[in-house]
């Protein structure tokens, strides 16, 4: 009996490593603040790390005010799960870029598009020291 092959399909997907999950820095943050990180996780496409956006218009589907997501983001940052790669606002008003940013799992990639790149591109992940929550 033949075996059928099915038809491969490229689906993207959001990837956040175990470890980072494990850590303490995700079990400190909220709900809110793991529904941003995967939001931002999600634009990263394997070459584009440190080009990330997070404004209103973007995210305003997924949170119930500006409040929520500011703080959202504030704890992401604090906890370093993720960083400020390029200077902009979360405001996209008038002709200002957006603020740059990066998930601290992998290499800051050289990609400088859409904001004003800050941060120098790197060869190793930004952040390695992923302690475990107990």
């Amino acid at each position: 009996m033949v075996r059928k092959k099915k038809p491969r399909t490229r689906k993207r997907f959001v990837g956040i490593p175990h470890e980072v999950v494990k850590s303490a820095s995700y079990a400190k943050i909220n709900g809110s603040a793991a529904k941003l990180l995967t939001l931002i996780a999600m634009q990263y496409n394997g070459k584009n790390n440190g080009d990330f956006t997070c404004t209103w218009d973007q995210m305003k589907p997924y949170f119930g005010g500006q409040d929520t997501m500011r703080k959202a983001l504030k704890a992401l940052r604090h906890h370093r799960l993720i960083e400020v790669t390029g200077t902009g606002t979360t405001q996209r008003k008038g002709r200002m870029p957006p603020t740059l940013y990066a998930i601290t799992w992998e290499a800051i990639d050289d990609y400088s598009k859409k904001g004003h790149m800050t941060a120098t591109p790197t060869i190793t992940p930004i952040r390695n020291d992923w302690a475990p929550h107990n």
